[in-house]
């Protein structure tokens, strides 16, 4: 008979509440009892009683993992503002898994924080990610395989919503820097990036607190330049005023091959298009786009595919704490911090006006720092 696992729900309904989905994926577990839920907010916390059926319910996380003895945690909040603090108290408390929404926290320097103490308490780490999906791990299996020749290029979109820009970047950027580090198969070594206010460059009158508890940010229009360790490049975008309407399906990335071209959208839901040429050139009849339908994929609703991710990304961490060995087959937290450190090298190569190596040496966040030197030239 295989293990049994003992799980806690950490929420913060207000700021952030339970992310997506990260308090139910426990359901579908059989090997996982879900015992306990956290969240200062009591309508919320019985609100995720019921719909977690937990026997215990605690106003304090703290409280929470002092008197359970909790194998896996969810740390669930969409606002990262607390992740590192709630990470730190679970691998304290002897937690072994941590399930951790993105993204990891607002600045490097929680991110090295959180990773050091999972590093010191033999905790396993991994975070919501969009590329645990069969439709992205089909696609790096095709990259992988030469299925589009040689890997070139990639080119990823933000929603280019409301949030359009820096917003974008840090909320949804993550996914998609998360997923481009997958295809690559490598890592960052240097980028460049570009932050605009309606066009112009931004100027310290820009800098601002973000949504969503991110930290400072600045400017509506981002676009950044990656140079992976094995020649890939890689590219971002987000843009305000387009495109106009729904844009879920322009959220996603292309892979540009010298033989064709992978396209993944709408990810978890997935939309996947495959062009087996290496140039695509509008109105020329040298081929044309084929749409990717996955059966193990397509058999969930649109609401169902978030929690299909989140179960794979459980069953994975559960395997990574059975054989004591990182998380792998999806997001870790060290992919989590990589992810961010491409987030953040936008920003603090538009401080410095030029382009940045990876890992950067500034841990803070940038527009602190640039805030910072601003105040010192005023004094």
């Amino acid at each position: 008979m295989s293990k049994r696992y003992k799980a806690g729900v950490i929420g913060r309904t207000g700021a952030g509440d339970y992310g997506h989905g990260l308090e139910t994926v426990y359901r579908d577990l059989e090997q996982v009892d879900l015992v306990a839920v956290a969240d200062s907010d009591p309508e919320g916390r019985a609100a995720a009683g019921e719909r977690t059926g937990a026997q215990r319910l605690y106003a304090d996380y703290r409280q929470m993992l002092a008197d359970e003895d909790l194998d896996i945690v969810s740390v669930c909040p969409r606002m990262p503002d607390c992740h590192a603090d709630m990470v730190i108290a679970c691998a304290e408390a002897g937690v072994r898994g941590v399930f951790i929404e993105k993204p990891l926290t607002p600045t490097l320097r929680e991110a090295d924080a959180l990773l050091a103490a999972c590093q010191e308490h033999g905790v396993k780490t991994a975070v919501a990610h969009r590329r645990a999906n069969p439709y992205e791990e089909y696609g790096k299996k095709l990259v992988d395989e030469g299925v589009i020749g040689q890997l070139q290029v990639l080119r990823s979109h933000g929603k280019s919503d409301r949030r359009a820009g820096s917003q974008d970047l840090m909320v949804l950027g993550t996914h998609m820097m998360d997923s481009m580090r997958y295809f690559a198969g490598a890592e960052v070594v240097w980028a460049h990036g570009h932050v605009t206010q309606d066009g112009r460059e931004v100027a310290l009158d820009d800098v601002r607190e973000g949504d969503e508890r991110i930290g400072l940010i600045a400017g509506n229009g981002v676009a950044a330049y990656y140079v992976f360790a094995n020649g890939v490049t890689a590219h971002f975008e987000s843009q305000p005023g387009y495109p106009k309407g729904p844009n879920s399906r322009w959220f996603g990335f292309e892979a540009h091959g010298s033989e064709g071209i992978i396209a993944l959208r709408n990810s978890p839901n997935g939309e996947m298009y495959i062009y087996r040429q290496g140039m695509w050139i509008p109105g020329e009849e040298n081929g044309t786009w084929e749409r990717v339908l996955l059966d193990e994929w397509e058999q969930y609703s649109a609401g169902e595919r978030t929690h299909q991710s989140n179960l794979i990304i459980v069953r994975e961490l559960i395997q990574a704490i059975e054989e004591d060995r990182p998380v792998r087959a999806c997001s870790n937290g060290e992919d989590g911090r990589a992810a961010l450190e491409m987030i953040m090298a936008v920003h603090e190569s538009q401080r410095l006006g030029t382009r940045v190596s990876l890992p950067l040496a500034n841990r803070e966040n940038p527009y602190e720092t640039w805030r910072g030197e601003g105040e010192g030239k005023a004094t």
